[in-house]
């Protein structure tokens, strides 16, 4: 590999680590408010309604499901959030694998020009 090519390769990998550092930072801000509310908001929602399930009156099986109907909203809250994620990782990994594949076909191009032109400078010899 030729030290133009290697020169370019690594400015494009560079290019490609800030950007993917920019997305990621930008997720992050995006998704602290929604981890704020499923962290603290709904959270305290659940050990709220979960406190009020402790009563001597009922039988440790009734207390044990009106927990865990307390524990829905979070439980439905955490999944959305992950699914979400996980959409969000996909688009990111095409992303970069068509970032990747336009460099090697811009490569691959490149030096196709570089060999079409060694061949007619060889040609006018």
């Amino acid at each position: 590999m030729n030290h133009i090519a290697a020169a370019e390769e690594q400015l494009v990998s560079e290019r490609l680590r800030r950007k993917l550092n920019e997305i990621n930072l930008a997720a992050q801000a995006q998704l602290s408010g929604v981890q704020d509310h499923v962290n603290f908001t709904l959270q305290q929602a659940y050990f709220k309604c979960a406190y009020e399930c402790f009563d001597r009156k009922r039988k440790q099986e009734e207390i044990s499901n009106c927990v865990e109907h307390c524990s829905v909203p979070v439980v439905n809250a955490q999944a959305l959030v992950e699914n979400e994620m996980a959409k969000f990782q996909v688009s990111c990994l095409l992303f970069v694998c068509l970032f990747v594949l336009f460099f090697c076909i811009s490569s691959l191009f490149t030096l196709c020009l570089g060999a079409k032109k060694t061949k007619e400078n060889e040609i006018k010899f």
